[in-house]
């Protein structure tokens, strides 16, 4: 059986999008896997339950080098210099866990963990490096959100700098695309924008060539593991609800969602109608629900455990999809993770996004509601939910064992591509 050194940031049973990533996308796969990960908090009881009768979390070999918490840095861990150590340790640690595993593969983010595969790919040129990515690096728009920015106090915009310089480094992105021998991404668009950028700010290497190893394994779920389970809805009462579970923060912005709840308040006084929020919230956004007057209308929460969220999924009429909103109304790469749950559970949606989203390709597939940052398209999309009842349902749901192929495949012709 080949082996393969696995190097996440964190992993499993802690419980992240990109934790979960890693496990779904090696767990099928014929190998051991000799993982080098950061320790974080808190462990989901349910998430480890699950992997105690999964026959295939054997085949993971889990070394804690660190604490997560002691490599991350933000502003409430302001001991710049510690937090870098930490980082130049667990590097170290993961490419000291090198003993002839037949594969690298490395997650980004955090994009330390590239750094660790370019020394690795640099020492031993024969090893295979698997580069996957849920985000870009190279140019993420998140980086350059002026208006999140402006609100910063001096000392967070003094850590926001040092998190960019330190934290998340273009060249990290650009030397994967080069040297990597498979590229993995989430969606289409993720990776068109990294080799859009990866051309316009280094383009050594020709675009043919990297597109060449480039495979993409969409999100997915473990059929055996799913607690996202349509139930039928209790009404209490005859109040359409729409429910939004995650946060509210730089470019995912819902100011125009304000104004069109407005607008739709405004035309249909009579309708029973609620937005329920879960989890962070803009202050500015608070204040212009105040200002429009619609505090009736919305109920705002602190984000809630994962079996709530769901039960809250399912007492909802409907669920939100805020997407990130570029100014310039550019190349999107980023996909929520929550659309596979909105699919499993068979719920109507309504999309606040963009046409250049993977989010907006794969509802308009679907023939889901899908609207652009614009209040009248917002206000047309709550009418066709609430008022006309239309049918709104996503179609994204890939099993693991489907997934596993792809990535399977991928791997074999990696392999032959390097015996020519």
């Amino acid at each position: 059986m080949k082996r393969c050194l696995v190097i996440p940031a964190t992993f499993f049973p802690y419980n992240d999008t990109n934790s979960q990533i890693v496990y779904k996308h090696l767990r099928l796969l014929d190998m051991e896997y000799d993982v080098c990960a950061l320790r974080n908090y808190p462990e989901e009881q349910q998430l480890q339950e699950n992997l105690d009768h999964d026959p295939n979390y054997g085949k993971f070999h889990v070394t804690w080098a660190d604490e997560y918490n002691n490599v991350w840095f933000n502003i409430k861990n302001v001991n710049l210099i510690k937090a870098l150590n930490h980082m130049k340790k667990y590097v170290e640690s993961a490419v000291q866990m090198y003993d002839g595993q037949d594969y690298v593969y490395t997650m980004t983010w955090p994009c330390y963990t590239t750094r660790a595969g370019v020394i690795l790919k640099k020492e031993r040129p024969a090893v295979k490096w698997i580069a996957a990515f849920s985000d870009p690096i190279n140019h993420n728009p998140y980086m350059f959100d002026e208006e999140t920015y402006r609100h910063y106090s001096l000392p967070e915009k003094a850590a926001f700098k040092a998190y960019l310089k330190y934290y998340v480094v273009a060249e990290d992105e650009a030397n994967a695309l080069e040297q990597a021998d498979l590229l993995v991404f989430i969606s289409e668009e993720l990776r068109d924008f990294m080799i859009e950028q990866y051309m316009k700010y280094f383009g050594k290497v020709p675009e043919e060539d990297i597109r060449r190893k480039c495979v993409v394994v969409p999100l997915n779920y473990i059929p055996e593991w799913n607690m996202v389970k349509p139930v039928q809805k209790t009404a209490e009462d005859d109040t359409y609800t729409l429910s939004h579970f995650g946060r509210i923060y730089g470019l995912r912005i819902i100011e125009e969602f304000i104004y069109a709840v407005k607008l739709f308040i405004d035309r249909y006084p009579g309708q029973k109608f609620r937005i329920e929020q879960y989890g962070e919230f803009r202050k500015t956004d608070r204040r212009l629900i105040r200002q429009l007057g619609l505090d009736p209308y919305f109920v705002i929460s602190e984000k809630i455990p994962y079996e709530e969220c769901i039960q809250k999924m399912n007492e909802s009429d409907g669920v939100l999809l805020f997407d990130t909103i570029l100014p310039d109304d550019g190349f999107q790469p980023f996909l929520p993770s929550k659309l596979m749950e909105y699919s499993l559970l068979e719920k109507d949606v309504l999309a606040v996004t963009t046409e250049k989203s993977p989010s907006w390709r794969i509802l308009k597939r679907s023939d889901a509601i899908a609207c652009r940052y614009d209040r009248n398209d917002i206000l047309k999309g709550l009418e066709d939910l609430i008022i006309r009842r239309k049918l709104s349902r996503v179609d994204y749901r890939m099993t693991n064992e489907e997934a596993s192929m792809i990535l399977q495949q991928a791997i074999a012709d990696m392999d032959h591509r390097g015996t020519k």
